[in-house]
């Protein structure tokens, strides 16, 4: 199959890497060194769960040189979704399916806006990798899990290949429930772990154990929910529990991505985050107090203080 990696950063370069290395055709879109070192020197995944070496791959800054693919991974930052998305559309046949794994709710709207709704499939990314140096990507845990499938949750036989050429390339890839639920249920446990790693500048660990941040983590939780909820989304009646529990059985030292990002003084995706569910909250009539706070803590960080 011929795959679109459109942002191949810690996560897009991961599963890309697992799929170029079980044969398939991969052309990975970056920019900068990273792309600079990819281009020279191919990329090297190093995991856990066994390192990947790839010492050349097909990498450009411009997603229409491999044009007409079977999918797209669209793993770009969520700030840079409506750019991307009109940069990718050149680039698709009919019948492309685009993969966003991004983190919020918002960009499946912006996608199916900018590039129509049969081409967005839903996905969501469980997974902690980052770049670790140009053209190397570090893959922490164990844990590389892909859920993919149609927005409505109907079968095809787009998503059912996807799946296989996943599995087969050593990817995690179980059919989800349904697509939408699970979409909220990322967002709860990331907003959750990101707010409390950002305002406290700490990982997971001493976040869940000091009473008062985890209280806050309770409250994060339960406002995400409520807003889904309130949205007409499907969620198991114990869904805070069930977040809180997944918090619990990751590792003390986990950092969400946007606390890295924070520290590297980076651009944050705070808008996609506890922005987006302050900014949904009101549309529906549901009060989300914790999360306008932490947008406002870490809104004169959003922009970040150096290029990226």
């Amino acid at each position: 199959m011929k795959f679109i990696v459109m942002g191949a950063g810690g996560v897009g370069g991961y599963f890309g890497a697992r799929l170029a290395a079980s044969g398939h055709e991969v052309g990975f879109v970056a920019r900068g060194r990273h792309l600079q070192a990819m281009q020279e020197h191919g990329l090297t995944v190093r995991s856990v769960l066994g390192d990947i070496v790839l010492k050349r791959v097909r990498a450009s800054s411009d997603p229409t040189v491999f044009a007409s693919p079977d999918y797209v991974l669209f793993t770009v930052k969520s700030y840079d979704c409506e750019q991307a998305a009109a940069a990718i559309r050149p680039a698709l046949r009919s019948g492309t399916g685009v993969v966003p794994l991004l983190n919020g709710i918002e960009h499946i709207e912006i996608l199916r806006r900018m590039l129509g709704p049969a081409q967005v499939l839903g996905g969501v990314a469980q997974i902690s990798a980052l770049i670790e140096s140009p053209g190397v990507i570090r893959h922490f845990d164990r844990m590389q899990t892909l859920r993919i499938g149609e927005v409505d949750n109907s079968p095809s036989a787009r998503v059912q290949n996807l799946r296989k050429a996943c599995t087969e390339a050593s990817i995690d890839c179980p059919p989800p429930g349904d697509i939408e639920c699970e979409l909220w249920q990322k967002a709860a446990m990331i907003c959750t772990l990101a707010g409390a790693n950002c305002l406290t500048r700490l990982p997971l660990g001493p976040c869940r154990a000091n009473p008062a941040t985890r209280a806050m983590m309770v409250r994060l939780t339960a406002e995400t929910i409520a807003v889904a909820q309130a949205l007409g989304v499907s969620m198991p009646d114990d869904q805070e529990a069930r977040t809180l529990e997944l918090l619990d059985r990751l590792p003390a030292s986990m950092k969400a991505s946007l606390l890295v990002a924070l520290e590297r003084s980076e651009r944050l995706e705070i808008s996609a985050l506890s922005g987006a569910i302050e900014r949904m909250g009101q549309r529906v009539g549901v009060d989300t107090p914790t999360h306008r706070t932490v947008y406002a803590a870490l809104a004169p960080h959003e922009h970040g203080t150096r290029a990226a």
